[in-house]
């Protein structure tokens, strides 16, 4: 290789490395804002004041710690002039076999504007936690982000609408806090929902679903925040996805409003590593300064009318956002035909391609896609095969993973390349990537129109730079061609900016669960950057050899071995066990139970007879497969149902009970298992009515209630309307968020965690009852 060949070459590989960096660096949140910033301003160090207090330990609902960030709250919004109300409500959702209720305590505060109310601006986040996390980030941070907002509206001008704040409870465990709230007063005022979230505990705060006919809310929001990061393509693929949040009430209630959260972390979702030392600053940061500027901006216009027909809208370069209305996508489809065309003809006419090479060029980039991508099945599966837990709840080290897998496909969509243009020529190979992706655009425009921008716009520049070159007759000579690279690395910006940003997002939200998708984005780039990667490999060729695809493929082993070797467990990454206690006080008899086989040091004291199968001695209806071995029954006080009436007229028999745990639970379970399906005739729990549906079981029937998040005094009221002359069998549980530490022989070390959800670091006390 020449000289001048060499620094051709290494001018090319820098520039595309440096945009691809730079693409993603864009999109990352500002610096955090010092506690010493303006009083009007939002301090991302003020705001973790905040965050220290509420996740200083979990605070699941039916908790002490619960109760006491609930105080905590109530006395920041009172010193913020907000005149903080409870709303203490019971919330149901049954409309599957299960019986979800929630008892909740809303906390609620108003910031008055000048005009008359109506058209209130509504901020929403929960206080609630997971059982087994801290919650910094899910969703400390959101709560933090709206108290330092409203204080540094209380130091700005008045708004001309209200502000309503809403800090809800039950979030976790369903959406109870949101329910609750559509039946308060307040919420015929709302006009504007905006709600923040997190799953994670990094990156940038993504604007991630909006309301439908989002056309004016997602136009104001482009105007209006000063760090936007969103696109219609995650609006599409959210509104596909069965994940929920406090923002889905309001949605499927008719609101117009948006939802942002950071996706960066996964692997400290909803663990005991979502701590505050371990939450990015500038994430909050991000949170809080969009949401001070969408309230300041909302905060003095008419919201009257918020709705419009949705549009198309991305993040391009530097924050710059890109919207235009769904039906220019007709012309620019029409306009893409016409390039496409005219490239094709252009490439026949200079006699680089003929009608059966472009068609084997087709056939070619298809193949390439599906290797590529395919690639990363097996691998991905050899990866959560040496990781400790298995890639189960994420990986700490995402970044390094993207890395890896990014040179692995780079490195091996070259190295394919080169095999196939060692009998097709390069520009065949190329009309070849344009017409598949033109065809895949094709398709998004019919079923998914607001997402067709992903491919539309980058295939747009890239057969015009094509064109371009082939016009110019820059073709002949690339390897020695400034104009060429120039051309093809500015047709190229559009594609870097537009699919690797969201290649590297969607990579974050999923991992090493679906990094498939990921690297077919990445394919679909790199075959638009094809003539460029051939001018780096022909650059960096010995005699015949593809130095430079062998080179990238032997980094990107060494590099996953690196990523798998940074997952060992440690007290900075820890691993996650789950184990939980179950008592059966009427069979006297115990169980140690968890939900994954995988064992640990720790694990392993609890399962020393372990075997596999549904914990029917426990539940009567139970089907999952779970890992259970006998206990120690301890004496601890089951919960107590107390007839408080029990009347007959007629053929009905009305039944009222007292439930309560004298052990102070935080959640209850009930299971009815009447004589017959069509005995029971309703049920009511502490005044809500409930439809749970039919389970079958070996026994007959039943029907599952649970009950979240106890009241203070831990009790419930359950009214039973059924036949007369049949028995009601109640079993009754209780359920304690940490396992009973007198039987718990070995610590838990360091580089052990508690797994997340709700049925990890659990004790279950069981007790039947029969009416």
């Amino acid at each position: 290789m020449r000289h001048r060949d060499s620094v051709l070459a290494a001018f090319v590989l820098l520039a595309l490395t440096g945009l691809a960096l730079l693409s993603i660096f864009l999109l990352m949140p500002p610096k955090p804002v010092p506690a010493t910033a303006p009083a009007t301003e939002f301090s991302a160090e003020r705001a973790m004041q905040h965050v220290n207090r509420i996740a200083a330990q979990p605070h699941a609902m039916g908790t002490a710690a619960h109760a006491q960030v609930r105080a905590y709250l109530l006395q920041q919004m009172q010193e913020l002039g907000l005149n903080p109300q409870v709303q203490e409500a019971l919330a149901a959702e049954d409309q599957g076999a299960v019986a979800n209720v929630g008892y909740v305590y809303n906390l609620l505060g108003r910031v008055k504007g000048t005009g008359g109310g109506r058209e209130a601006i509504l901020l929403v986040a929960h206080y609630d936690s997971q059982p087994n996390t801290l919650g910094a980030g899910d969703d400390a941070a959101g709560v933090a982000a709206i108290l330092e907002t409203v204080r540094a509206l209380k130091h700005s001008e008045p708004l001309q609408q209200d502000v309503i704040v809403l800090l809800t409870d039950g979030e976790e465990y369903g959406l109870f806090g949101a329910r609750a709230f559509l039946e308060h007063p307040w919420a015929r005022e709302v006009a504007l929902v905006l709600n923040v979230e997190a799953r994670g505990n990094k990156g940038p705060s993504m604007t991630f679903e909006l309301s439908p006919q989002n056309g004016w809310i997602a136009r104001r929001f482009i105007e209006a925040a000063p760090y936007p990061f969103v696109s219609s393509l995650a609006y599409e693929i959210y509104s596909r996805m069965p994940n929920d949040t406090d923002f889905t009430i309001f949605k499927d209630a008719g609101y117009t409003g948006l939802n942002s959260a950071f996706i960066g972390g996964l692997a400290h979702y909803h663990k005991a590593t979502d701590s505050p030392e371990n939450l990015s600053r500038e994430s909050l940061q991000h949170h809080g300064s969009n949401m001070l500027a969408l309230v300041r901006h909302f905060g003095q216009l008419s919201l009257s009318q918020t709705k419009a027909p949705d549009i198309v809208f991305f993040n391009f370069i530097n924050g710059w956002v890109i919207h235009y209305r769904l039906g220019l996508n007709v012309f620019f489809v029409a306009l893409g035909a016409l390039l496409l065309l005219a490239t094709v003809k252009v490439a026949q006419r200079k006699k680089m391609a003929t009608g059966r090479q472009v068609i084997a060029g087709v056939g070619a980039y298809l193949l390439l896609l599906v290797a590529v991508a395919g690639l990363f099945v097996p691998v991905n599966g050899l990866v959560l095969s040496l990781l400790p837990s298995g890639g189960l709840g994420g990986v700490y080290g995402a970044d390094q993973f993207f890395i890896a897998y990014l040179l692995l496909a780079v490195g091996l969509f070259i190295l394919l390349s080169w095999l196939v243009l060692r009998w097709l020529p390069l520009f065949p190979l190329l009309l070849g990537v344009f017409i598949l992706q033109f065809v895949l655009m094709g398709v998004l425009a019919l079923l998914v129109p607001a997402a067709a921008y992903l491919l539309l716009f980058p295939l747009l520049f890239g057969m015009g730079g094509v064109l371009l070159v082939l016009l110019q007759e820059l073709h002949q000579k690339p390897d020695r061609g400034w104009g060429y690279a120039l051309i093809l690395l500015l047709a190229a910006l559009p594609a870097v900016f537009i699919i690797m940003p969201i290649a590297y997002s969607v990579f974050l939200a999923f991992e090493l669960q679906m990094p498939v998708a990921s690297m077919a984005l990445l394919t679909l780039l790199l075959g638009l950057l094809l003539p460029l990667l051939v001018l780096l490999e022909r650059s960096y060729r010995w005699r015949f050899v593809p130095l430079l695809p062998l080179v990238l493929l032997v980094v990107g082993v060494l590099q996953v071995w690196r990523a798998v070797a940074g997952e060992q467990p440690s007290a900075e990454t820890p691993l996650h066990s789950q184990v939980a206690y179950y008592l059966n006080a009427d069979a006297g008899k115990a169980y140690w139970v968890s939900g994954t086989e995988q064992f640990d040091e720790w694990k392993q004291q609890f399962f020393t007879a372990a075997q596999a199968g549904p914990l029917e001695e426990v539940y009567p209806h139970a089907q999952r497969r779970q890992l259970k071995n006998q206990a120690e029954p301890l004496a601890l006080a089951p919960p107590v149902a107390q007839v408080l009436a029990d009347s007959v007229v007629g053929d009905e028999r009305l039944l009222r009970l007292r439930l309560s745990s004298p052990r102070g639970a935080a959640h209850l379970e009930v299971i009815l298992q009447p004589g017959t399906t069509d005995t029971l005739q309703s049920i009511k729990l502490s005044g809500k009515a409930l439809h749970p549906q039919p389970i079958s079981a070996p026994s007959g029937n039943v029907f599952h209630i649970r009950y979240y998040g106890l009241p203070i005094r831990k009790e419930a009221e359950l009214e039973v309307r059924l036949k007369t002359g049949v028995p009601l069998h109640l079993l009754l549980y209780d359920h304690t968020l940490a396992l009973p530490q007198e039987l718990v022989r070995q610590p838990m070390p360091p580089h052990i965690i508690p797994s997340q959800g709700r049925d990890s670091n659990l004790t279950v006390v069981r007790q039947q009852y029969t009416f």
